[in-house]
């Protein structure tokens, strides 16, 4: 297949490294490129497919943006450090339990993050499933958020994601970019 991909990272050695494998084994349609997804240009031509692996916190959420945006096809990605709720969760209702502890705070703040995630894109056109990327005794970061263009457009998840974040005070980046 004649494909181009090209891979973003913020950092220098990664690109270079990166690019040096590409070019040892010969893949000329592979390209690395030292850019952050949360203020710089990318690709801006037609966009079959976004795979995001592990970037960090809201830096996942930019990606999502930039798929749902370029009205890419499909989308593989797999979350990492989603620290933006659980800093500014608080209490406020049924989940109130669930808040108490921190690390029960940290995973459930976890899950509501890729769950609001899969509901905007949800919202956008996709049809979304979770997955497990890999075993959980690997790496507790062990969801796949997998979406593929075609599914109807709505603002209910999204409705549902901000009364969420009214009643419990926070803020998710992803749900920012895609008001209803």
């Amino acid at each position: 297949m004649d494909v181009k991909i090209i891979g973003y990272d913020l950092k220098e050695d990664v690109v270079a490294r990166c690019g040096q494998i590409a070019e040892k084994y010969g893949y000329g349609g592979l390209e690395f490129v030292r850019a952050d997804v949360t203020r710089d240009r990318l690709y801006d031509r037609e966009i079959d497919m976004i795979v995001s692996l592990h970037a960090c916190d809201t830096a996942t959420d930019f990606a999502l943006d930039y798929a749902i945006k370029k009205n890419a096809e499909y989308i593989f990605s797999v979350p990492c450090c989603q620290h933006e709720i659980n800093a500014g969760i608080g209490k406020g209702g049924e989940l109130d339990l669930l808040l108490s502890h921190g690390i029960i705070k940290e995973r459930l703040s976890a899950l509501l993050t890729d769950s609001i995630r899969a509901a905007v894109l949800e919202d956008m056109g996709y049809q979304v499933d979770m997955i497990e990327f890999t075993d959980f005794e690997h790496s507790p970061k062990n969801i796949m958020i997998r979406a593929r263009r075609g599914g109807g457009k709505s603002d209910r998840g999204r409705r549902q994601a901000l009364a969420l974040a009214e009643r419990y005070g926070f803020e998710q980046k992803l749900l920012a970019l895609n008001m209803p």
